[in-house]
């Protein structure tokens, strides 16, 4: 059996002791008010998505343990949609909403094309500088109810994650990657088990597993060293995003995965990143072929 998963609760925490502390040694930490300051904190709400939603298009997820399903819908509805369902979120009447769809790993600049503008305190040294002012172009948005779920998986690249926090709250419940084998893994990176209602019977192996829960509240971050499986609940109607990302030795690593069941197209998108840490081929010249990774159902 591992070591039993300890997350850390920092504030101030420099780049440099997060790389030596923290990235290096794969350790998980929750960053308090990691963007304290930043204008997004206040400005990034539901009128703010309105104003340049337009008639954009955007895909939401269901997700459940047959799989993913994917509809479409104007952001404008959407939003609607979720801002009455919160409203009426607590009345017992037969009127009630149904629970919105997921808005789910989008890219952020699909959704908020100016993104960093608003994002004065983002801590762009916390990853290698290869990434640089572009960061933005590797972010993914999530925007969902009150209780929406995300099971128990872990990162299809095997990245490191940094999971900022911009409205509402959410609840992690993170095991560390060498407990896999106690969580019943299934298609590459999802787990059968519900970690809030584990069934001993049928998954009797997973009272091995040292879970340890984190909530991250609006200004947090929350690092999740690569392989990090993680099962996320919304505790309020919540918008954050986060930024996946390698060093050189977690893409090559990522590479080699292959021989483990890494799905080649997730190889491929590593191998992206790897040419341009290893070899200093830029972000700009290598996006466009890994751009469509943002997208990506997996």
């Amino acid at each position: 059996m591992s070591a039993e998963l300890n997350v850390d609760r920092r504030e101030n925490l420099g780049a440099e002791e997060f790389a030596e502390s923290y990235v290096a040694r794969r350790r998980p930490v929750l960053v308090k008010n990691a963007l304290a300051g930043s204008s997004a904190l206040s400005r990034w709400d539901f009128d703010h998505l309105r104003e340049r939603a337009e008639a954009r298009i955007v895909p939401l997820k269901t997700l459940s343990e047959s799989g993913i399903k994917v509809t479409n819908q104007r952001l404008d509805d959407y939003l609607d949609g979720l801002e009455a369902f919160e409203k009426h979120a607590a009345s017992a009447g037969s009127d009630r909403p149904s629970a919105p769809a997921y808005l789910h790993d989008i890219p952020l600049t699909a959704l908020l094309p100016n993104a960093q503008e608003d994002l004065e305190q983002f801590p762009t040294d916390y990853f290698p500088a290869w990434y640089g002012e572009r960061w933005p172009q590797f972010a993914q948005v999530f925007l969902g109810p009150t209780h929406s779920l995300t099971p128990l998986h872990f990162d299809c690249l095997l990245t490191h994650n940094l999971f900022f926090q911009i409205r509402g709250r959410k609840r992690f419940v993170l095991i560390a990657h060498d407990e896999l084998k106690y969580c019943y893994p299934s298609r590459w990176r999802w787990c059968e088990i519900d970690v809030e209602k584990p069934d001993y019977e049928r998954f009797p192996l997973y009272r091995h597993a040292r879970p340890a829960e984190v909530v991250v509240e609006p200004g947090d971050c929350l690092y999740m060293p690569p392989g990090t499986l993680h099962h996320v609940r919304g505790l309020d109607c919540a918008l954050s995003f986060n930024v996946d990302w390698h060093t050189r030795e977690s893409a090559a690593q990522g590479v080699f995965a292959a021989a483990r069941g890494m799905p080649l197209k997730n190889v491929y998108y590593n191998a992206i990143i790897a040419l341009g840490l290893w070899t200093g081929a830029s972000a700009q010249r290598l996006f466009p072929y890994y751009r469509s990774y943002l997208s990506y159902i997996s």
